[in-house]
């Protein structure tokens, strides 16, 4: 196994030399690999800021996580009467949660996520708690709204970090990340003529591989922008607050990110390591893939010592740059089939594999 980990580093190539760092005339910024949440770049990243509407991608975490996309709500007038950018719901209107999200995600319409909030939560406050119980649980700790739109409010601020953590969540999530990466889709209310609403991320068909996240604009949080991009297996995920140009911000992001590339590890699905005591091999579940980012990546193995069934989990295997995993994936057993004697071989002398042993790649 050691060998074909040598072959994969070697495919790898030398890594190339880091590309200069970007020049960003927004006040805050930040640069993620979606997939570890390793950070590549950081500008005042932790620092509170209004976020405008990009407070709507956790107004939409929490909708899919509560909510039931297919049922149906009545428009409010309270909803249909908030000011700011707007879906152009009508107060009696009926639309589906899907439909709502996608008229708050997609138009940045804050009567869309007015109506969001009290279709889940009932009333904008026990809306904005869950929102808040979220954004902690998923380690957004700079982070408290008060609202699920972004109109600039007492109380209401995050950091450009934790955007980029609400961002990563919220494209886990395959309904968010199918509607922020549509340049345009139709809202239709039930029993009337639906009508075409068109995305303000305008980076949607105009960047390489952009597929998201969110536009944002008040006079306290100036213009805001979550942009994600994919090219291959790299996801990035980009963070500006307060820009002059947020989307050469972006975009100089983006590209610094896909430029610090140097390859793609891949240990694939069924990779062997070692033998444990009854003579069973613990094989990876999944692919372990990685970007790997001028960096040496250094796969680390941990076993259990308890037996497992077949099919059952015996440890895991990661990929790490320093101590931050950057991919995950178990490692399984299949049934016994070790003669006697190997068996007794491996509880007699030492264990052939280092339970928490690592590897550089």
């Amino acid at each position: 196994m050691r060998r074909a980990l040598l072959m994969l580093l070697l495919a790898l190539g030398p890594a190339a030399p880091a590309a200069a760092a970007p020049r960003l005339s927004s006040q805050a910024g930040i640069l993620i690999d979606a997939k570890s949440g390793r950070v590549l770049y950081a500008k005042s990243a932790y620092i509170r800021r209004s976020p405008a509407s990009t407070t709507k991608l956790l107004t939409a975490i929490v909708a899919v996580r509560e909510g039931d996309l297919r049922k149906e709500f009545d428009v409010s007038r309270a909803a249909a009467s908030v000011s700011g950018s707007s879906a152009h719901l009508r107060a009696g209107d009926r639309y589906t949660l899907r439909e709502l999200l996608e008229g708050m995600l997609l138009r940045s319409g804050n009567d869309a996520a007015h109506a969001v909030a009290e279709s889940v939560g009932g009333t904008m406050p026990k809306f904005a708690v869950r929102m808040n119980e979220t954004a902690v649980r998923i380690g957004a700790r700079q982070t408290h709204f008060v609202n699920p739109h972004g109109l600039t409010a007492a109380h209401h601020y995050t950091s450009a970090s934790d955007l980029a953590t609400i961002a990563r969540t919220a494209l886990r999530n395959p309904e968010i990340r199918r509607i922020v990466a549509s340049q345009e889709l139709t809202l239709t209310p039930v029993g009337r003529e639906g009508r075409p609403i068109r995305n303000t991320n305008s980076l949607l068909g105009e960047y390489l591989g952009a597929d998201g996240a969110k536009t944002g604009t008040t006079s306290a949080a100036g213009k805001c922008l979550v942009a994600s991009a994919t090219r291959g297996e790299v996801h990035l995920i980009a963070v500006v607050l307060k820009g002059g140009d947020r989307y050469g911000d972006a975009r100089q992001l983006l590209d610094y990110g896909f430029s610090e590339v140097t390859g793609t590890l891949r240990v694939p699905r069924g990779a062997a390591f070692g033998r444990l005591p009854d003579g069973r091999e613990p094989r990876l579940a999944d692919d372990l893939t990685a970007p790997v980012f001028h960096q040496p990546l250094h796969l680390r193995v941990r076993l259990s010592p308890a037996p497992a069934h077949a099919g059952g989990v015996v440890g895991v295997a990661s990929l790490e740059e320093g101590n931050q995993a950057v991919a995950v994936a178990p490692l399984t057993v299949g049934a016994l089939r070790a003669p006697w004697y190997i068996r007794l071989l491996h509880r007699l002398g030492p264990a052939p594999v280092d339970r928490n042993s690592l590897h550089s790649l």
